[in-house]
Protein backbone atom coordinates (compact mmCIF):
# COMPACT_ATOMS: atom_id res chain seq x y z
CA UNK A 1 0.00 0.00 0.00
CA UNK A 2 2.89 2.39 0.84
CA UNK A 3 4.63 2.07 -2.77
CA UNK A 4 0.73 2.62 -3.94
CA UNK A 5 0.42 6.00 -2.29
CA UNK A 6 4.12 6.74 -3.64
CA UNK A 7 4.80 10.46 -4.86
CA UNK A 8 7.80 8.84 -7.16
CA UNK A 9 7.52 7.82 -10.61
CA UNK A 10 6.52 4.85 -11.36
CA UNK A 11 9.22 2.31 -13.79
CA UNK A 12 8.22 -0.15 -16.24
CA UNK A 13 8.19 -3.24 -15.62
CA UNK A 14 11.40 -5.19 -17.04
CA UNK A 15 9.94 -7.56 -19.29
CA UNK A 16 7.32 -4.60 -20.52
CA UNK A 17 10.33 -2.14 -20.94
CA UNK A 18 12.13 -4.86 -23.52
CA UNK A 19 9.10 -5.08 -25.81
CA UNK A 20 9.24 -1.38 -26.73
CA UNK A 21 12.80 -1.42 -27.29
CA UNK A 22 11.85 -4.63 -29.78
CA UNK A 23 9.84 -3.20 -32.13
CA UNK A 24 11.78 -0.27 -33.79
CA UNK A 25 14.14 -3.22 -34.16
CA UNK A 26 11.74 -5.41 -36.35
CA UNK A 27 10.28 -2.98 -38.03
CA UNK A 28 13.87 -1.91 -39.64
CA UNK A 29 14.41 -5.53 -40.09
CA UNK A 30 11.21 -5.13 -42.47
CA UNK A 31 12.46 -2.34 -44.19
CA UNK A 32 16.22 -3.65 -44.70
CA UNK A 33 14.58 -7.15 -46.12
CA UNK A 34 12.51 -4.74 -48.37
CA UNK A 35 15.22 -3.08 -49.50
CA UNK A 36 17.29 -5.78 -50.00
CA UNK A 37 18.34 -6.28 -53.59
CA UNK A 38 15.98 -8.88 -56.20
CA UNK A 39 16.66 -11.15 -57.97
CA UNK A 40 17.01 -9.87 -61.73
CA UNK A 41 14.69 -12.39 -63.16
CA UNK A 42 12.16 -10.90 -60.56
CA UNK A 43 12.52 -7.94 -61.71
CA UNK A 44 11.60 -8.74 -65.15
CA UNK A 45 8.83 -10.35 -64.20
CA UNK A 46 7.74 -7.58 -61.99
CA UNK A 47 8.25 -4.71 -65.18
CA UNK A 48 6.54 -6.49 -67.35
CA UNK A 49 3.90 -6.97 -65.30
CA UNK A 50 4.06 -3.49 -64.83
CA UNK A 51 3.95 -2.41 -68.52
CA UNK A 52 1.07 -4.99 -69.10
CA UNK A 53 -1.00 -2.67 -66.75
CA UNK A 54 0.21 0.65 -67.85
CA UNK A 55 -0.82 -0.72 -71.78
CA UNK A 56 -4.24 -2.04 -70.31
CA UNK A 57 -4.74 1.60 -68.59
CA UNK A 58 -3.78 3.30 -71.49
CA UNK A 59 -6.08 1.01 -73.82
CA UNK A 60 -8.87 1.91 -71.07
CA UNK A 61 -7.65 5.50 -71.54
CA UNK A 62 -7.97 5.34 -75.17
CA UNK A 63 -11.10 3.82 -74.81
CA UNK A 64 -12.71 6.08 -72.50
CA UNK A 65 -11.27 8.83 -74.98
CA UNK A 66 -12.97 7.49 -78.06
CA UNK A 67 -15.77 7.20 -76.65
CA UNK A 68 -16.09 10.63 -74.67
CA UNK A 69 -15.09 11.50 -78.33
CA UNK A 70 -18.32 9.81 -79.77
CA UNK A 71 -20.45 10.96 -77.50
CA UNK A 72 -19.19 14.82 -78.27
CA UNK A 73 -20.37 14.25 -81.84
CA UNK A 74 -23.58 12.63 -81.34
CA UNK A 75 -24.13 15.47 -78.51
CA UNK A 76 -22.97 17.99 -81.43
CA UNK A 77 -25.67 15.80 -83.92
CA UNK A 78 -28.51 16.15 -81.95
CA UNK A 79 -27.93 19.80 -81.07
CA UNK A 80 -27.24 20.22 -84.69
CA UNK A 81 -30.79 18.43 -85.40
CA UNK A 82 -32.15 20.07 -82.87
CA UNK A 83 -31.65 23.34 -83.94
CA UNK A 84 -32.54 22.50 -87.15
CA UNK A 85 -36.04 21.25 -86.02
CA UNK A 86 -36.87 24.31 -83.95
CA UNK A 87 -35.67 26.83 -86.90
CA UNK A 88 -38.64 24.33 -88.91
CA UNK A 89 -41.02 24.64 -86.30
CA UNK A 90 -40.34 28.56 -86.13
CA UNK A 91 -40.70 29.00 -89.69
CA UNK A 92 -43.77 26.76 -89.89
CA UNK A 93 -45.30 28.69 -87.02
CA UNK A 94 -43.96 32.12 -88.63
CA UNK A 95 -46.18 30.35 -91.83
CA UNK A 96 -49.11 29.54 -89.83
CA UNK A 97 -48.88 32.76 -88.06
CA UNK A 98 -48.88 34.71 -91.45
CA UNK A 99 -51.80 32.28 -92.96
CA UNK A 100 -54.00 32.97 -89.87
CA UNK A 101 -53.56 36.69 -90.79
CA UNK A 102 -54.42 36.25 -94.00
CA UNK A 103 -57.38 34.38 -93.54
CA UNK A 104 -58.37 37.33 -90.80
CA UNK A 105 -57.73 39.53 -93.64
CA UNK A 106 -59.68 37.80 -96.03
CA UNK A 107 -62.65 36.88 -93.35
CA UNK A 108 -63.09 40.83 -92.99
CA UNK A 109 -62.93 41.50 -96.43
CA UNK A 110 -65.55 38.68 -97.13
CA UNK A 111 -67.43 39.94 -94.33
CA UNK A 112 -67.55 43.71 -95.33
CA UNK A 113 -68.36 42.62 -99.49
CA UNK A 114 -71.12 40.55 -97.52
CA UNK A 115 -72.52 43.45 -95.21
CA UNK A 116 -72.16 45.74 -98.90
CA UNK A 117 -74.02 43.33 -101.14
CA UNK A 118 -76.59 43.01 -98.31
CA UNK A 119 -76.98 46.71 -97.80
CA UNK A 120 -77.48 46.58 -102.00
CA UNK A 121 -79.68 43.82 -101.98
CA UNK A 122 -81.92 46.18 -99.67
CA UNK A 123 -81.42 48.99 -101.65
CA UNK A 124 -82.18 46.91 -104.59
CA UNK A 125 -85.87 45.41 -102.91
CA UNK A 126 -86.68 49.03 -101.72
CA UNK A 127 -86.18 50.35 -104.81
CA UNK A 128 -87.70 47.68 -106.85
CA UNK A 129 -90.82 48.24 -104.02
CA UNK A 130 -91.12 51.90 -104.84
CA UNK A 131 -90.79 51.15 -109.03
CA UNK A 132 -93.47 48.05 -108.19
CA UNK A 133 -95.83 50.73 -106.68
CA UNK A 134 -94.60 53.34 -109.36
CA UNK A 135 -95.94 50.76 -112.13
CA UNK A 136 -98.79 49.70 -110.29
CA UNK A 137 -100.57 53.48 -110.21
CA UNK A 138 -99.70 53.73 -113.41
CA UNK A 139 -101.45 50.03 -114.51
CA UNK A 140 -104.59 51.99 -112.15
CA UNK A 141 -104.38 54.93 -114.36
CA UNK A 142 -104.22 53.01 -117.51
CA UNK A 143 -107.23 50.64 -116.39
CA UNK A 144 -109.62 53.55 -115.15
CA UNK A 145 -108.06 55.43 -119.07
CA UNK A 146 -109.62 52.04 -120.96
CA UNK A 147 -112.86 51.50 -118.89
CA UNK A 148 -113.96 54.84 -120.57
CA UNK A 149 -111.56 54.32 -123.70
CA UNK A 150 -112.77 53.37 -127.27
CA UNK A 151 -114.94 50.47 -126.88
CA UNK A 152 -112.79 47.66 -129.02
CA UNK A 153 -112.04 44.59 -127.15
CA UNK A 154 -112.79 46.32 -123.87
CA UNK A 155 -113.08 43.79 -121.86
CA UNK A 156 -109.96 41.36 -123.19
CA UNK A 157 -108.17 44.51 -123.12
CA UNK A 158 -109.14 45.33 -119.12
CA UNK A 159 -108.48 41.67 -118.25
CA UNK A 160 -105.48 42.09 -119.42
CA UNK A 161 -104.18 44.79 -117.81
CA UNK A 162 -105.84 43.75 -114.38
CA UNK A 163 -103.70 40.65 -114.62
CA UNK A 164 -101.16 42.43 -115.44
CA UNK A 165 -101.80 44.47 -111.99
CA UNK A 166 -102.53 41.85 -110.03
CA UNK A 167 -99.35 39.97 -111.16
CA UNK A 168 -97.33 43.09 -109.89
CA UNK A 169 -98.52 44.14 -106.84
CA UNK A 170 -98.07 40.10 -105.43
CA UNK A 171 -94.83 40.35 -107.10
CA UNK A 172 -95.46 36.68 -109.03
CA UNK A 173 -93.15 37.90 -112.26
CA UNK A 174 -90.10 39.80 -111.72
CA UNK A 175 -90.27 43.45 -112.60
CA UNK A 176 -88.47 42.65 -116.10
CA UNK A 177 -91.48 40.63 -117.36
CA UNK A 178 -93.90 43.45 -115.73
CA UNK A 179 -91.99 45.71 -117.95
CA UNK A 180 -92.00 43.37 -121.13
CA UNK A 181 -95.69 43.05 -120.91
CA UNK A 182 -96.91 46.31 -119.70
CA UNK A 183 -94.69 47.55 -123.44
CA UNK A 184 -96.72 44.82 -125.04
CA UNK A 185 -100.46 45.61 -124.07
CA UNK A 186 -99.66 49.72 -124.43
CA UNK A 187 -97.95 49.12 -128.32
CA UNK A 188 -101.16 46.66 -128.87
CA UNK A 189 -103.44 49.88 -127.29
CA UNK A 190 -101.29 52.12 -130.14
CA UNK A 191 -101.74 49.27 -132.94
CA UNK A 192 -105.37 48.68 -132.55
CA UNK A 193 -105.52 52.39 -133.14
CA UNK A 194 -103.85 52.92 -136.13
CA UNK A 195 -105.64 50.13 -138.20
CA UNK A 196 -108.83 49.11 -139.21
CA UNK A 197 -110.59 46.21 -140.08
CA UNK A 198 -114.40 44.69 -140.74
CA UNK A 199 -115.29 41.67 -138.97
CA UNK A 200 -118.31 39.51 -138.32
CA UNK A 201 -120.97 40.13 -135.48
CA UNK A 202 -123.91 40.26 -133.40
CA UNK A 203 -125.51 44.36 -132.81
CA UNK A 204 -128.26 44.82 -129.95
CA UNK A 205 -130.15 47.84 -130.98
CA UNK A 206 -131.34 50.48 -128.20
CA UNK A 207 -134.83 48.65 -128.06
CA UNK A 208 -133.29 45.22 -127.12
CA UNK A 209 -133.46 44.12 -131.24
CA UNK A 210 -130.55 41.91 -132.35
CA UNK A 211 -129.63 41.49 -135.66
CA UNK A 212 -126.73 39.93 -137.64
CA UNK A 213 -124.16 41.79 -139.72
CA UNK A 214 -120.94 43.18 -139.92
CA UNK A 215 -118.86 45.99 -137.79
CA UNK A 216 -116.42 48.18 -139.36
CA UNK A 217 -113.67 50.00 -137.18
CA UNK A 218 -111.88 52.90 -138.41
CA UNK A 219 -108.89 52.73 -135.40
CA UNK A 220 -110.05 54.27 -132.42
CA UNK A 221 -111.62 57.06 -134.35
CA UNK A 222 -115.14 55.43 -135.33
CA UNK A 223 -117.19 52.30 -135.76
CA UNK A 224 -120.02 51.52 -137.12
CA UNK A 225 -122.51 48.56 -137.96
CA UNK A 226 -124.61 47.18 -140.81
CA UNK A 227 -126.98 44.37 -140.75
CA UNK A 228 -126.80 41.59 -143.27
CA UNK A 229 -130.08 42.47 -144.36
CA UNK A 230 -129.01 46.06 -144.90
CA UNK A 231 -132.17 47.43 -142.98
CA UNK A 232 -130.43 48.05 -139.63
CA UNK A 233 -127.27 50.49 -139.45
CA UNK A 234 -125.49 51.95 -136.38
CA UNK A 235 -122.64 54.04 -135.30
CA UNK A 236 -120.38 54.74 -132.39
CA UNK A 237 -120.50 58.48 -131.22
CA UNK A 238 -117.99 59.56 -128.35
CA UNK A 239 -120.28 62.10 -125.85
CA UNK A 240 -119.37 63.40 -122.53
CA UNK A 241 -120.95 60.72 -120.16
CA UNK A 242 -118.48 57.99 -122.91
CA UNK A 243 -119.34 56.01 -126.12
CA UNK A 244 -123.02 55.72 -126.89
CA UNK A 245 -124.46 53.78 -129.90
CA UNK A 246 -126.72 55.83 -132.53
CA UNK A 247 -129.03 53.56 -134.24
CA UNK A 248 -132.32 55.15 -133.98
CA UNK A 249 -133.39 58.40 -136.23
CA UNK A 250 -129.98 57.83 -138.69
CA UNK A 251 -130.98 59.89 -142.03
CA UNK A 252 -131.20 58.15 -145.01
CA UNK A 253 -127.42 59.05 -145.88
CA UNK A 254 -125.66 57.88 -142.87
CA UNK A 255 -127.51 54.74 -143.17
CA UNK A 256 -126.04 54.65 -147.36
CA UNK A 257 -122.55 55.80 -146.38
CA UNK A 258 -122.67 52.59 -143.40
CA UNK A 259 -124.11 50.52 -145.82
CA UNK A 260 -121.09 51.28 -149.00
CA UNK A 261 -118.32 51.35 -145.92
CA UNK A 262 -118.79 47.92 -145.26
CA UNK A 263 -119.08 46.73 -148.24
CA UNK A 264 -115.91 48.24 -149.46
CA UNK A 265 -114.53 46.80 -146.62
CA UNK A 266 -115.38 43.51 -147.45
CA UNK A 267 -114.15 43.73 -151.03
CA UNK A 268 -117.50 43.74 -152.22
CA UNK A 269 -117.29 47.18 -153.95
CA UNK A 270 -114.17 49.21 -155.26
CA UNK A 271 -112.15 51.00 -152.58
CA UNK A 272 -113.08 54.39 -152.70
CA UNK A 273 -113.37 57.11 -149.84
CA UNK A 274 -116.58 56.73 -148.20
CA UNK A 275 -117.95 59.67 -145.52
CA UNK A 276 -118.57 58.12 -142.13
CA UNK A 277 -120.47 59.56 -139.03
CA UNK A 278 -117.85 61.11 -136.40
CA UNK A 279 -119.06 62.52 -133.53
CA UNK A 280 -116.49 63.88 -130.44
CA UNK A 281 -117.42 65.17 -127.54
CA UNK A 282 -115.61 69.07 -127.09
CA UNK A 283 -114.55 70.53 -123.86
CA UNK A 284 -117.74 71.75 -122.56
CA UNK A 285 -119.79 69.30 -124.15
CA UNK A 286 -120.11 70.52 -127.30
CA UNK A 287 -119.79 68.60 -131.04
Amino acid sequence: MSGFFSSKPDRPAPATRAAVFAFPLVLSLALLAALAPVPASAQAATLSSVQRELDRVEREISREQELHKAERARAAEFEKQKNARLQALEEQIRLTEARIDSLRQRTEVERRRRTAQRSLAAQYVARQKAFRDDLDAEMKAMIAWIEKDFPYQRERRLAEWRELAIANSEATIPVEEVLIRLFGLTQASLDFAANSEAYPGTYTTTGGETHEGYYIRLGAVTMAFSSTDGRQQAWLAKTPEGYVWRDDGLSSDTRSSIRSAVSVAQGREAPRLVPLPVEVAAQGGGK
